[in-house]
């Protein structure tokens, strides 16, 4: 998908271009954020495995670094969603998952609501109740912010609802297809050359 976003398609207008462009930005940026916030989980979780003669060296908090990643997946997220109502109610593209997802789209919206007025707020001295940052739920099943609740298992069906209707931007991708490796997508190019024999001469280079 990253891939054909470079390559020209006569069928496929400079504007629709610029949009699924867009959508891929989005959709890349929230997937890796999710993914840094998933591994600070899971650094935090072996942090609690490690013997006491090396706890007594210090002790490593990754998690505090979840608000972060986390924070920059739920906006990057709300910018595709909101992106991919206006292009479905313009009519520009169909949208036959992330927009039957409702439930889910408040509660994201919420959140990125509350991280917006966050400033104002503590800065009225509204601290008000429930945490000021992104952080676990109690359950751990789930993320929290001040009274909002909301759960990774929301969070990631959004995610895959917008993989899954951005897709349609690209006829030739396969959504069923497995996952490729992380890193720098990389292009390689091939080209023949087709020699003729015959016909007319090169013109001649005066001297």
């Amino acid at each position: 998908m990253l891939v054909g976003m470079f390559m020209l398609e006569p069928d496929v207008s400079v504007e629709k271009r610029k949009w699924r462009s867009w959508l891929v930005h989005c959709l890349v940026k929230t997937a890796r954020h999710y993914n840094d916030a998933r591994s600070l989980i899971l650094a935090q979780i072996n942090e609690g495995k490690r013997s006491s003669a090396e706890m007594e060296k210090g002790r490593l908090l990754p998690v505090f670094d979840f608000a972060f990643a986390m924070e920059d997946c739920i906006t990057s997220l709300e910018k595709a969603v909101a992106c991919i109502r206006a292009l479905a109610d313009k009519g520009e593209m169909p949208s036959a998952f992330v927009l039957a997802l409702d439930d889910e789209r408040q509660s994201l919206n919420a959140f990125r609501r509350q991280q917006e007025h966050m400033h104002s707020q503590i800065a009225a001295g509204q601290t008000g109740d429930g945490p000021i940052l992104v952080t676990l739920s109690d359950d751990g099943e789930g993320m929290r912010l001040r009274s909002l609740t909301m759960s990774f298992v929301a969070l990631f069906r959004l995610i895959d609802a917008i993989y899954r209707d951005v897709a349609t931007f690209f006829p030739a991708h396969d959504i069923q297809s497995p996952p490729s490796p992380g890193g720098v997508p990389q292009i390689s190019m091939s080209m023949t050359i087709e020699v003729v024999q015959g016909g007319s001469k090169p013109p001649e280079v005066p001297s």
